[in-house]
């Protein structure tokens, strides 16, 4: 009984990181064109990334290792972006989108193969599954920056490229537009490690709907009301 108990304190705290963790996501994804060109506008957008790596962090909480771990990559994560906001030389640049893309592989790792253990197909693990497709977004979208960063003018806006330090709803679109496989052709990977990274997260975005629905079909545990039908 107090087995029971302990799991389904677990199965609702899991659903409310889950839908907090969601929610700071699709605000973030949502606000940047709309904040980024105003200076209290880009410290609003900042505080709704830190929402995000908190609950991203919280978000692992079921596996002490990797939360431990990903705790000190968080708070650095925090510090330079908050940095990088006022004070942007290149390394610094570097730092914060390098940091910024292992974080969110490390969270997006783990939470996919959450979705791949044993259980219920709860609203908890659908919440997750949601939430990690567009992580998948962010890591790519922090991984176009650093790209960007490194080669210049690696990605092209209606032809132009982009050599100054992009938008963050610029990159945030290309990320989204490239993992849903739309392909607008507005923006385009211009250089080979631009276009091969964009080719990969295309792959993923493709994969991964395929491969969460198997695994969750297949790893689903009836409850006691199928088993005696």
């Amino acid at each position: 009984m107090i087995e029971m108990f302990k799991k389904r304190r677990q199965f609702r705290g899991l659903e409310t990181r889950s839908i907090l963790l969601l929610v700071s996501i699709v605000l973030f994804f949502t606000l940047a064109p709309i904040l980024e060109n105003y200076a209290t506008g880009g410290l609003l957008l900042i505080l709704n990334l830190y929402v995000t790596l908190v609950t991203a962090t919280s978000a692992l909480a079921e596996h002490r290792v990797l939360f431990w771990i990903a705790i000190p990559i968080a708070i650095t994560s925090m510090i330079l972006v908050l940095v990088s906001h006022y004070y942007s030389p290149w390394p610094l640049l570097f730092a914060n989108y390098l940091v910024l893309a292992a974080f969110l592989a490390l969270v997006s790792g783990s939470l996919f193969i959450y979705l791949g253990q044993n259980g219920q197909i709860t609203s908890g693990r659908i919440l997750v599954s949601v939430s990690l497709y567009f992580l998948l977004g962010l890591t790519w979208f922090a991984l176009y920056n650093l790209i960007n960063l490194v080669q210049p003018g690696s990605f092209a806006e209606a032809g132009t490229p982009l050599t100054g330090i992009a938008h963050w709803s610029t990159m945030l679109y290309f990320s989204l537009v490239t993992l849903t496989t739309l392909g607008y052709g507005d923006i385009v990977a211009v250089k080979p490690t631009a276009r091969m990274v964009a080719t990969l997260e295309a792959s993923a975005g493709v994969l991964y709907i395929a491969i969460t629905v198997a695994r969750l079909v297949g790893s689903h545990t009836p409850s006691r009301d199928e088993r005696e039908q």
